[in-house]
């Protein structure tokens, strides 16, 4: 029986008791209409009814919180604790897969800042699925390096089984599998059709996952459709242009028509989704509150925090660990380049699949635990050159351990 890394027990135990005070704190009450959605889905999940024909939003997460509960009837606060704890395992995925690509003290560190991050932990407690997400990016990028090291078919198919289920819990996902297949295809060391079959076990794990829902889909609203149906409201000319032209038709015909207003306004939302505080939540505003909870008087009408002490939080925490995170990319492309670009490809890809949409901070949790490792190495090779002045800053925090 392998024995956990001391450091791993020590993080997992902070981010577990971060976690679950952000969980008790939030407490029984919603405070977003998501929420409410959510839960009342997952209770018609486990009364056999299904998710009705109207359902909007994405089909994964409603499923977590039913096996979350077991199906049983359970209080918000329950619920909550124990997306937290469940969110506290990701410090382990972090810590392990900065420990393969960079070494063990740009694990402790990149294992630390997932752990405490302010973002993160108040995340977890709230009823979205980004906090889910969060646990599967690390895994998708680790199983992809095991794949492509080890040359093992069964690696490349779990990848793209974590990504379809990604995708079932934030759609943008649909963006990644054709660059983590491009990355295993290019990089393991095989013959051409090795490499093929390799894409094409990510693609076969994928779909497979995908197929189920696509096929509920099909026979309820005759037609494909994206997998959660709100997000066509955000698609250039809305769900009439959706249903007409399909969402990938919309976005051509955009680009197509229209290329300097399309390069405009997804270099807007690429930048938007770096903001050091979020700008354009619909709650900070009193009246829209007001008018939430008109709708569903189950809505909290006081915010959860103060919006000054977030978003002074929000910018210092961030800048700081973005920071970081680019004298950490520096250091560490240097010697793990082949990791890094892995790591760095399905960060901007999943950025600028946000920016065709709409793009929020809320939006890049799942893949902070990415921008984290660099983050974990900048801090790593700032350790290294205030403890060693004159020495070479990247040499400890970019080799592997033996």
């Amino acid at each position: 029986m392998v024995i956990p890394n001391k450091w791993v027990i020590t993080l997992l135990l902070l981010a577990l008791v971060a976690r679950i005070w952000a969980a008790l704190a939030i407490g029984g009450g919603y405070h977003f209409a998501d929420e409410a959605i959510y839960v009342d889905t997952a209770r018609r999940l486990s009364e056999g009814a299904g998710f009705g024909v109207e359902y909007p939003l994405v089909p994964g997460y409603p499923v977590f919180l039913t096996l979350l509960s077991l199906g049983l009837p359970t209080s918000l606060t329950f619920l909550r604790v124990g997306q937290a704890a469940v969110a506290a395992l990701g410090t382990v995925f972090v810590f392990r897969l900065a420990d393969r690509m960079f070494g063990r003290r740009t694990a402790i560190a990149a294992g630390l800042v997932y752990a405490l991050d302010p973002l993160l932990v108040i995340s977890s407690g709230l009823l979205y699925p980004e906090a889910v997400a969060a646990l599967l990016v690390p895994l998708v990028v680790l199983t992809a390096l095991e794949s492509a090291e080890r040359d093992v078919l069964a690696r490349s198919a779990i990848a793209g089984a974590l990504l379809g289920i990604l995708a079932l819990l934030r759609p943008v996902a649909l963006v990644l599998p054709p660059v983590v297949a491009s990355w295993i295809g290019v990089t393991v060391t095989a013959r051409p059709k090795r490499r093929v079959a390799h894409i094409a076990a990510l693609g076969l794990g994928f779909l497979l996952v995908l197929a189920p829902w696509t096929a509920r889909n099909l026979w309820t609203h005759a037609r494909l459709v994206p997998v959660a149906t709100a997000g066509s409201r955000m698609a250039p000319g809305g769900q009439d242009e959706v249903a007409r032209r399909g969402l990938l038709g919309s976005l051509a015909y955009w680009a197509w028509s229209d290329p300097e207003d399309f390069a405009s306004q997804v270099t807007r939302r690429f930048v938007q989704f770096w903001e050091l505080t979020p700008t354009r939540l619909v709650t900070d505003d009193p009246v829209k509150r007001e008018e939430l909870h008109q709708r569903d008087p189950r809505l909290e009408v006081q915010p959860l925090f103060s919006r000054s002490l977030r978003d002074r939080v929000s910018a210092i925490s961030f800048a700081l660990e973005l920071s970081l995170a680019l004298v950490g990319l520096v250091v560490v492309a240097r010697t793990r380049w082949r990791q890094t670009l892995l790591a760095v490809v399905v960060i901007i890809a999943y950025a600028a699949g946000y920016a065709l949409f709409v793009a929020k901070l809320r939006y890049r949790i799942p893949i902070l635990p990415l921008l984290f490792l660099f983050t974990g190495a900048g801090v790593a090779a700032v350790y290294s050159l205030v403890r060693r002045p004159g020495a070479s800053a990247g040499s400890s925090s970019a080799a592997p351990k033996s």
